[in-house]
């Protein structure tokens, strides 16, 4: 269910109540522990000082794209060439979250699309939404798209930490639809020939993305 290399995402509650998010990856895995690098806070870009017995809520993206959250400890430290904590897991009692393919998540990224064909000028626009299996994009009056068309595009991803993430990726156009709201073209694209890390970077934007909507409706 997890393995070494998967993002983790943890949430403290610091002295000021304000809940603190911390991203940190799997180093080691032995029974019901795992070994984790030291946590860099999303907001700050630094680490933080987590006693033995401090209490975390968990998250990460399993294999099948479904986020998962379970509950656990700082049970010790280990100090080799990567500095890692050791946490509590137990697989039995982990919860789901979402389960699909992929998670789509509302959100307005800046995308170049330039056509390797040359039929069309390189125009930039911004996403509707997006997943790690395509996206929708706003598509500008004057700028006419066949489904089935091949596009290059540059997506700019902005991660929590405020850290910019560029993907660079072909997709095929699916179909143009009108925006229900105020009248716009839509352009539904599927991600194709895409690289695998690349897809991990918008699947986890997505997961920040959802995680950040959870929490503030908890907090509403």
């Amino acid at each position: 269910m997890i393995k070494i290399g998967t993002m983790i995402t943890l949430e403290k509650q610091a002295d000021d109540e304000e809940l603190q998010q911390f991203r940190c990856r799997v180093v080691e895995k032995k029974g019901s522990t795992l070994y984790i690098d030291y946590p860099i806070n999303t907001k700050t870009g630094r680490t933080d000082f987590f006693p033995n017995g401090t209490f975390l809520f968990a998250y990460f993206v399993g294999e099948d794209q479904s986020i998962y959250k379970f509950y656990t400890e700082i049970v010790d430290r280990k100090r080799e060439k990567v500095p890692m904590l050791l946490i509590r897991f137990d697989q039995n009692k982990l919860t789901k979250i979402q389960r699909r393919e992929y998670v789509r998540v509302n959100a307005n990224l800046d995308v170049s699309i330039s056509d390797p064909e040359r039929e069309l000028d390189t125009f930039t626009t911004i996403t509707k939404d997006i997943s790690g299996g395509g996206l929708a994009v706003i598509l500008p009056p004057d700028v006419e798209v066949r489904p089935a068309m091949p596009l290059d595009l540059v997506i700019v991803l902005r991660m929590k930490d405020d850290k910019i993430d560029y993907v660079f990726t072909q997709a095929e156009a699916i179909r143009v639809f009108n925006q229900s709201e105020d009248s716009k073209q839509l352009l539904s694209m599927k991600f194709i020939n895409i690289y695998e890390q690349d897809r991990q970077k918008i699947i986890q934007f997505c997961f920040e993305t959802q995680l950040k909507a959870r929490r503030k409706g908890l907090d509403n």
